[in-house]
């Protein structure tokens, strides 16, 4: 299984479009394509549903056992294990964390001190739940990226009084790590089972483009 932080996606149907390859959609050599799972905020709100949802995508990694018609058409069922199943989950930010991000924000067009103190709230809540979901050899590099993160974030609204107001460009940046963290969380709870996993951040696959006023 494997988390995501955050994603969005179109589509568009073409008579020149191509299948993609099996490597991508069953990886490797999986005898079933990938299943995604979407998890918003109330499903992520502290550790035991952080633990729920890992423990989810566990079993459905694990495949299914399905029910198949008897080859006689007799009143026996048989069943067939339908094998590994790679799984994906899309995290959206615990509940109550972006508006947390959203306040250290709009704090900062009034009073640094105080948006220090909203993020410090912020990222204090997450790590408390990281590190009661897996050891210090695993969250620890974790923390220190979230912590750094937050550095960032301070970087980015201290120039905020200046303009006295707030890009919109600025607030998604801010309030995308929410579910940044919320991915590596769950990463996090994952890897600490022995699960082979990996997350992902989106920023690094997904590019939104601007044309004009769209």
């Amino acid at each position: 299984s494997s988390s995501s932080s955050s994603s969005s996606s179109s589509s568009s149907s073409s008579s020149s479009s191509q299948p993609s390859p099996s490597s991508i959609t069953r990886p490797n050599n999986s005898p079933n394509p990938w299943e995604v799972h979407k998890f918003g905020g109330a499903s992520l709100a502290d550790a035991s549903l952080y633990k729920t949802v890992g423990d989810l995508l566990i079993r459905e990694s694990r495949g299914r056992v399905l029910p198949s018609p008897s080859a006689d058409d007799s009143p026996t069922t048989t069943t067939t294990a339908s094998g590994p199943i790679p799984t994906m989950a899309v995290v959206s930010a615990r509940a109550g964390m972006t508006d947390q991000l959203v306040r250290v924000v709009d704090s900062a067009l009034q009073d640094m001190t105080q948006a220090e103190r909203e993020l410090d709230l912020a990222l204090s809540g997450q790590l408390s739940i990281l590190r009661s979901l897996a050891s210090p050899s695993i969250a620890d590099p974790i923390a220190a990226r979230m912590e750094k993160d937050a550095k960032d974030i301070l970087s980015v609204v201290q120039s905020l009084r200046m303009i006295r107001s707030v890009p919109p460009s600025v607030m998604e940046v801010v309030t995308g790590f929410g579910e940044i963290w919320s991915a590596q969380t769950l990463y996090a709870y994952l890897k600490e089972g022995g699960v082979r996993v990996a997350w992902l951040d989106a920023r690094d696959v997904l590019i939104v483009k601007s044309e004009g006023n769209a």
